[in-house]
C-alpha cells in the first residue's frame, strides 16, 4: 500500500534559529520535516555552499538535533544565491556552475548521512542572454548530473518548477523533464495558481512528483491562509496515492516579502492545514 507522509518546514518558521524551528515542530506532532539550506535568508537555514564543503560537521550538527527532538530529516532545498537567478544552476557563467555542482556533490553527502529522502532545488532561470530552449537545456544538463551523484548517494533528485524560473508553467516543467527523465518535481500548486493556471495543466505534473509541498493559494495569490484559498489538498491527496506516490507532502508557509508571502501566520496556518490533512495522511 502506498503510504504518503505529512510533514512540516522548518523554514515556516525561520525567524528562530534550526533548533527552534525543530522544537516547534516537535511540539505541533510532526515527526518529519524538511530543512532548508537557502543562502542569506532567515536563522535557521544552513548556508548550501558551506554544507557542501563540509558535509560531514553539518550532518552531525542536523543529526543531534534530530536525535533530540525524535525528527526524521525528509527533503534538503538548497538555493545558491540570494534570488534564484543568482548563481542559479543554469548560469551563462559556467565557472557558477561549476561551483554548483561541486558544491551538490558534497550536498548529497550530506542528504545520506542525515537519511534524507529527497533533495530539491531550484530548476534554473530564463536568463535572457540565451533563448528558452538554451536555458532548457543547459538546466537539464545540470539536472542529468546532480540526479546521478543523488542517485549514487541514495537520494531522489527533485527540481521545484516555480514563477520566473525555465519552469513557470507545467508544459515548460514538462519539457525539462524530457530532458532530465530520471529526475523528479518538488511540485506546489501555488506557483502556477499565481499566474493563473488551470488545475487540470497543473495536475498533470502528479505522476512525475517526487516531493510536495502544500501551501494554501488562490488564482492571483502566491500563499493565502487555509480558509482563503481554492485548493484542495484532501482531493489532490488522494490523486497523489492514486499514482502510487509514497513521499511527503510538507506543508511550507513562509515569511518573506517575494509575491507578500510575509502576510500571514504561518504557525497557525501550518496547524490548521495539519488538522485537515492528518485523517488521511500518515504523520
Amino acid at each position: 500500500m502506498t503510504m504518503i507522509r505529512l510533514t512540516a518546514s522548518s523554514y515556516s518558521f525561520e525567524a528562530i534559529p534550526l533548533e527552534g524551528t525543530l522544537a516547534v515542530v516537535k511540539s505541533m506532532g510532526f515527526k518529519a520535516v524538511d530543512i532548508a539550506g537557502f543562502h542569506a535568508r532567515g536563522k535557521a537555514s544552513y548556508e548550501p555552499y558551506e554544507v557542501g564543503e563540509n558535509p560531514r560537521k553539518f550532518a552531525d550538527d542536523l543529526n543531534r538535533l534530530l536525535d533530540r527532538y525524535e525528527l526524521e530529516a525528509m527533503d534538503f532545498f538548497p538555493q545558491f544565491g540570494a534570488s534564484p537567478a543568482e548563481l542559479s544552476i543554469n548560469d551563462p557563467d559556467p565557472n557558477v556552475r561549476q561551483k554548483d555542482l561541486e558544491s551538490f556533490r558534497g550536498i548529497a553527502q550530506f542528504c545520506k548521512l542525515t537519511g534524507m529522502h529527497t533533495v530539491t532545488v531550484l530548476p534554473g532561470a530564463p536568463h535572457l542572454e540565451r533563448t528558452q530552449d538554451e536555458n532548457l537545456d543547459v538546466s537539464g544538463e545540470m539536472l542529468r548530473m546532480f540526479t546521478e551523484i543523488a542517485g549514487e548517494a541514495g537520494i531522489r533528485l527533485c527540481f521545484e518548477p516555480h514563477m520566473g524560473s525555465v519552469a513557470q508553467t507545467p508544459e515548460l516543467a514538462l519539457s525539462l523533464l524530457e530532458r532530465t527523465p530520471d529526475s523528479k518535481i518538488t511540485l506546489d500548486y501555488s506557483h502556477y495558481l499565481l499566474q493563473y493556471i488551470s488545475m487540470e495543466r497543473i495536475h498533470k505534473l502528479i505522476p512525475h512528483t517526487g516531493h510536495f509541498h502544500i501551501r494554501q493559494a488562490k488564482p492571483g495569490k502566491l500563499q493565502t491562509r487555509l480558509a482563503d484559498g481554492t485548493l484542495d489538498f484532501v482531493d489532490i491527496y488522494h490523486r497523489l496515492k492514486a499514482a502510487g506516490y509514497d513521499g511527503a507532502m510538507s506543508v511550507e508557509y513562509v515569511c518573506a516579502d517575494w509575491y507578500d508571502l510575509n502576510q500571514l501566520d504561518t504557525l497557525n496556518e501550518t496547524m490548521l492545514t495539519k488538522e485537515l490533512l492528518e485523517p488521511h495522511v500518515s504523520l
